[in-house]
């Protein structure tokens, strides 16, 4: 089925906003870069309608569990209850300390996510063992180098070989510094690709009508 205008359309906002917003910043002129503030300030009610929108498309999703009784469907009733009682909490009490929405998050919602991350520290301790089994010569590194900076962690290990702190300091402040330099400039070469393909149109996903 040919494309219509009115389909096109978001491509070609992106398409024009995209390229500005790119273009400004090599452009030091007062007047090119007056939109960009304007734009900027229109990006606050748009996240607060992307949020929105996800809160929306997770109550649909589990509320459908809940209607043709899937395989637990239970957990999404407890996932529908709790926000609805959040938010009806929080529009009625306000958020502020000392009211419900506050210590609902304070006494329920911080202990399951503490309860969640000590879980995940034993998986966590699992992969890195398997990790850190020397195979291979990069792996070997690995396992010497994790070894000198978990040890200098520990007070008594650290005071009593001092050369262990001077040795974990190096690792951090230099390997360590550059892999997650290289790692962040792969994540953003990653992320202007994926935002290049939205902004000229090739990555159509966006805007999937579900047409075959």
């Amino acid at each position: 089925m040919k494309e219509s205008v009115f389909y096109r359309l978001p491509f070609i906002v992106m398409l024009l906003i995209g390229t500005y917003m790119i273009v400004q910043y090599y452009i030091p002129v007062k007047e090119f870069q007056a939109p960009k503030d304007l734009f900027l300030q229109w990006k606050q009610p748009l996240n607060g309608f992307i949020i929105l929108l996800a809160i929306g498309s997770i109550f649909v999703v589990h509320l459908k569990k809940i209607i043709n009784l899937k395989k637990r469907w239970g957990y999404s009733l407890i996932t529908v209850v709790s926000m609805v009682a959040m938010i009806i909490a929080g529009f009625t009490g306000g958020i502020q300390d000392g009211s419900v929405f506050s210590d609902w998050f304070k006494y329920l919602i911080s202990p399951i996510e503490a309860t969640m991350f000590s879980l995940l520290a034993f998986f966590v301790a699992s992969a890195a063992f398997r990790a850190f089994r020397a195979r291979s010569a990069g792996a070997a590194v690995l396992l010497v180098s994790a070894t000198i900076v978990m040890l200098a962690m520990i007070p008594f290990i650290s005071e009593g070989v001092p050369l262990l702190k001077d040795w974990s300091e190096f690792i951090l402040n230099y390997p360590n510094t550059a892999a997650k330099r290289a790692i962040l400039i792969g994540v953003s070469l990653g992320a202007i690709s994926v935002a290049l393909k939205n902004i000229f149109g090739v990555d159509k996903t966006l805007l999937d009508r579900g047409e075959k």
